[in-house]
């Protein structure tokens, strides 16, 4: 799976989350779809329901925690 279909396959999932919020009478999540769909999977315990997801869920994670991972390390050397 690439990087892109992967985020596309979590945007989408915190678009439809969203909606499902707005549909029950609550306010759409002021984060990005981006992190609504990382919210959603965690909140809606989805691990495990679709093979395809789940792999775009890792991909996206993997990629924000290295991105995490670098900003921590640099600004300690910025510190130093």
């Amino acid at each position: 799976m690439t990087a892109e279909k992967a985020y596309g396959m979590i945007r989408a999932l915190g678009a439809i989350f969203g909606d499902a919020l707005t549909a029950a009478g609550h306010d759409k999540p002021a984060a990005t779809t981006l992190i609504a769909g990382i919210a959603a999977y965690n909140k809606l315990n989805l691990q495990g329901e679709d093979a395809e997801l789940d792999k775009a869920y890792n991909i996206c994670m993997t990629d924000m925690l290295e991105a995490v991972r670098g900003s921590w390390k640099a600004s300690r050397n910025v510190a130093q």
